[in-house]
């Protein structure tokens, strides 16, 4: 209890008092070229003035969020909703630069009704932080109204949301009874070090298959499929694939994603370890200071040596973090070590353009400096068996890399959706054999290519996973029936759909929930309500791009083509140069018989996404097809030289 007492998990969220506050409220002000703001104190109330677009307004704090190295501040704006102020604290010492208000984001990149302004939909704690950092917590998310009715059990993260039976627990110690807190969460057993060629191995009782999935759940981002005081990683929560834009396509960080998909792709968790290895799960704290928590495991004398390392001892370079748990910073100031433990590999961050580890410190040095150093230091490295080497390979290597057990099963899930329409039709058998796998995020993505196969096989295989004791599993078997457009009469479908809709609801509060929720009403043929949803999304986000095209499909499918036209326009405003759309437009500008604007459309989203074939071939096709042949043929010449083996390309540049 002491220990947690002093963690950032007792100070995640508290009412604003003069013991939680860290920043300066004495009638400190900051200001930049479009936004004013001054905070006070009287008494115990905290309040903050803003003026912005020559308005200014007064708030009360209600709560503070977080404590170091930055503290945000919750602002009721009504109907339930706590919002983050964009402006917060940098709690850091004044030498290292704290002790100041500083901004958030850009100045002059949000205003009043964006969604991204501090008031908007997603800076909102009930559904983008409120389930973190605060325990046994319900949104109570309203869907007619768009209101909350927001309730936790403790304020901050305290023992239940970890151990879900902890207040029995005290209660029975107090009366010297004995009663489990609930799931045992202990790391077993005992890490044998390294020696020489043979890794650290573990020994005597596994440890807790709960531990990394419960921590997990916070640290980590994820898809939360429940509305409840709880739930685990790959079962209540759905955990983001190491894809592009969140992650390179190396597999390192990139988004703020926090730890846990970064830790599911690493040799470590390969092997057993768990989170309380490292760190004591009620301090927060590491279990040691420096290369001596790696030491725990790993040698010494073979790894935190020059000879390893090739740096001077005590230097930043002789760190093993900094080379294998290279820092990214988030929200400005916040830096965090990626969980992959990966091996640095210069010329694998050239060919996906991640950080190179070497330039954090070596900024003075180029790219093909890491690479052909690391590569005289260690000649054997270099060979094409990472992460982002399996997923240029074709389906043969493929298929042997899915059934591997031995390859991190999150990177699996990801090379089996990605590959999903291919192997759903091509190799049902092994897609079939990875239903069954153990791990349920496998089993999550397979369920969800399952609806790419043949439909009589996909129907027999989906109905299983109704029943599957992954919630997450469920509702990807439930979304492929869906898909498939079937109904069926029975007590596990009637319960899945009742946890889809749950999900539904759970999600509808942002602008990605509604178009989930339009594709089901799609799917069941309630037109005119998937169309209210999807325009209830615009107004939530009028720059939300995935309901702008699902909606624009909506409206071309009755006809509503200059409808499409000017929703298109619309939410270009919002989120210019979107490429998806202005090709859109090409294609309805071409259904309209507006060849110029559809050539010009057609162009200019060619020339957004050079990296999208389809868009530049399309282009080519029209200007063939309009007669300018010469035109055409430069356009094609110029995607061939850029995807050589591309089938279609070549097809018609033959055929010009």
């Amino acid at each position: 209890m002491e220990q947690w007492s002093e963690s950032q998990h007792a100070a995640a969220m508290a009412p604003a008092s003069p013991g939680s506050v860290s920043g300066d409220f004495s009638g400190a002000t900051y200001s930049d070229d479009d936004l004013e703001v001054r905070f006070s104190r009287t008494e115990n109330t905290y309040v903050i003035h803003t003026t912005e677009g020559r308005k200014t307004k007064q708030w009360t704090v209600r709560y503070t969020f977080g404590v170091y190295p930055l503290q945000q501040y919750l602002i009721d704006i009504g109907n339930g909703r706590l919002q983050a102020l964009n402006i917060a604290w940098d709690s850091r010492d004044e030498p290292e630069g704290g002790q100041r208000w500083f901004r958030l984001d850009q100045a002059g990149e949000n205003h009043p009704g964006d969604a991204m302004h501090w008031t908007g939909i997603y800076q909102s704690w009930n559904n983008q932080c409120a389930d973190c950092h605060s325990t046994g917590l319900e949104r109570n998310y309203d869907t007619q109204s768009d209101t909350y009715n927001t309730t936790w059990d403790h304020v901050a993260v305290s023992c239940t949301a970890c151990h879900e039976t902890a207040q029995a627990h005290a209660e029975a110690k107090h009366q010297d009874r004995s009663l489990g807190a609930g799931v045992d969460l202990a790391a077993m057993g005992a890490w044998l070090v390294s020696e020489g060629g043979r890794p650290p191995r573990h020994t005597g009782k596994s440890s807790s298959d709960a531990q990394v999935t419960t921590c997990g759940r916070c640290h980590s981002l994820r898809t939360s499929l429940a509305d409840t005081k709880g739930g685990q990683v790959h079962d209540q929560y759905s955990l983001s694939r190491p894809e592009q834009p969140l992650y390179y396509s190396d597999g390192r960080v990139r988004e703020e994603v926090f730890v846990l998909g970064s830790f599911e792709q690493s040799r470590m968790f390969q092997a057993g370890v768990v989170c309380s290895d490292c760190h004591n799960p009620h301090s927060g704290e590491l279990k040691a200071e420096g290369n001596a928590v790696c030491a725990q495991c790993h040698d010494a004398g073979d790894f935190d040596t020059p000879e390893h390392h090739h740096h001077p001892e005590d230097s930043g370079g002789a760190l093993c973090v900094n080379c294998h748990m290279p820092e990214t910073t988030f929200m400005k100031i916040d830096d965090r070590r990626e969980h992959s433990f990966m091996v640095p590999r210069p010329d694998v961050s050239k060919a996906s353009g991640s950080p190179d580890v070497c330039l954090a410190c070596h900024s003075d040095k180029e790219r093909d400096w890491s690479v052909a150093t690391v590569g005289g230091w260690f000649p054997e490295l270099y060979e094409t068996d990472t992460w982002y080497h399996v997923q240029q390979q074709d389906i043969a290597e493929v298929t042997a890399y899915l059934t591997d057990s031995d390859k991190p099963a999150l990177r699996r899930a990801t090379l089996l959706e990605r590959w999903g329409e291919a192997l759903a039709r091509n190799k049902p058998s092994l897609v079939a054999e990875l239903l069954r796998s153990k791990h349920a995020v496998i089993r999550e993505s397979a369920y969800r290519v399952l609806r790419h196969g043949a439909e009589d096989q996909a129907l027999k295989l989906a109905v299983v996973g109704l029943n599957d004791p992954s919630l997450a599993v469920r509702i990807a078997a439930f979304e492929t029936l869906v898909r498939l457009g079937q109904t069926l009469d029975s007590g596990a479908w009637k319960n899945a759909r009742n946890e889809y809709e749950r999900f539904l609801d759970v999600q509808s509060d942002l602008p990605s929930g509604l178009v989930l929720k339009a594709r089901y009403l799609l799917a069941n043929d309630m037109i005119y309500k998937a169309e209210k949803t999807l325009d209830r999304a615009l107004e939530k986000d009028r720059g939300y791009v995935p309901a702008a095209i699902q909606l624009t499909d909506v409206l071309r499918s009755g006809g509503r083509n200059r409808e499409a036209i000017q929703l298109i326009d619309s939410t270009l405003e919002a989120s210019p140069g979107e490429a998806q759309l202005v090709h859109l437009r090409g294609l309805i500008n071409l259904k309209l018989k507006d060849y110029p604007a559809a050539l010009e459309n057609l162009e200019q989203a060619a020339e957004l996404a050079p990296e999208q074939w389809l868009f530049g071939y399309r282009y080519a096709v029209a200007l063939y097809q309009l007669g300018q042949k010469d035109k055409a043929r430069e356009v094609i010449a110029s995607l061939l030289g850029r995807f050589p083996d591309n089938r279609r390309i070549r097809a018609l540049m033959s055929h010009l």
